[in-house]
């Protein structure tokens, strides 16, 4: 899927490669299949099911509409420029977080879970892309920082999360479902708060402070 993404244009990276993560481990390596049996022995529950099902459908959604939800709350709807301003770091955010996923995605063609042990099993059919890093954790660690820059002194007022624990939470739902492995997510989210601070820093001079 979209396999010539990572060289798409970005808005504030220099490149799709500039974030490119170091490999995965080797598939036939010890610590892939310590990868593998952590994800084939996880303990599934109903929280967990839950979790992976609210976010399978898309992970850039919910994030718009918390941030429409903030952007209510706090009045900001009453000042378009301001709005749309919201609106568009967020979505640059994602695009840039999503380039540099599948820059890395496509260069090492990690095979998912099932794809190296097909005893696991995955709640929901496999994305047809590779595994390494998790598409939800990059979109997801790359925008989570922008809505506490937006929104830092009430970032919490209204969310039951902070926007942190949210985008883990994103996260490893697809690590719940059995279709990542931890390393997945976890470099995932690292890459995406990687590009979330090149977009902020674009965004603290833009004199809209």
């Amino acid at each position: 899927m979209s396999p010539l993404a990572g060289t798409w244009k970005p808005w504030a990276l220099s490149s799709g490669n500039q974030f490119r993560l170091d490999a995965p481990p080797p598939f036939d390596s010890a610590q892939e299949a310590a990868l593998v049996n952590e994800v084939k022995n996880f303990d599934r529950t109903l929280a967990t099911n839950r979790i992976a099902y609210f976010w399978q459908a898309s992970f850039t959604n919910p994030w718009i509409d918390t941030l429409t939800q903030q952007i209510s709350n706090f009045h900001l709807d009453a000042n378009a420029p301001r709005a749309a301003r919201a609106y568009a770091l967020l979505a640059i955010a994602q695009h840039d977080a999503t380039i540099a996923c599948w820059d890395t995605k496509y260069t090492y063609l990690a095979p998912r879970p099932p794809q190296v042990d097909p005893s696991v099993t995955t709640l929901f059919p496999l994305p047809m892309h590779p595994s390494y890093p998790s598409g939800h954790a990059c979109a997801s660690g790359g925008m989570s920082p922008v809505l506490d820059y937006l929104f830092p002194a009430q970032k919490q007022f209204f969310t039951e999360q902070s926007f942190s624990d949210r985008a883990t939470e994103a996260g490893f739902s697809t690590f719940y479902s059995g279709i990542h492995f931890r390393n997945d997510v976890e470099s995932g989210l690292a890459q995406g708060r990687s590009v979330a601070q090149v977009v902020i820093d674009r965004a603290r001079t833009d004199r809209s402070q």
